[in-house]
């Protein structure tokens, strides 16, 4: 399956079960929700990558990183 590039992606926000809160209310926990998945896992399991791939920790900055977005 080719993945689409984020920035290419559109999204359509007119959904008519007016679901965009819930998106928002969602987001706004993804923090602390991380904070709970990762506090047991050791550094280096956080910091492991796999040919060439992002770590656990790579793509948790890449969230904070977007999160003006």
């Amino acid at each position: 399956m080719k993945q689409t590039k984020w920035f290419d992606r559109s999204f359509n926000f007119d959904n008519q079960q007016n679901i965009f809160p819930s998106i928002l209310e969602r987001l706004s926990g993804t923090p602390i929700r991380l904070e709970e998945k990762v506090k047991d896992v050791t550094e280096n399991i956080l910091i492991f990558s796999d040919d060439n791939t992002w770590s656990i920790k790579e793509n948790i900055g890449h969230l904070i990183d977007l999160e003006t977005l």
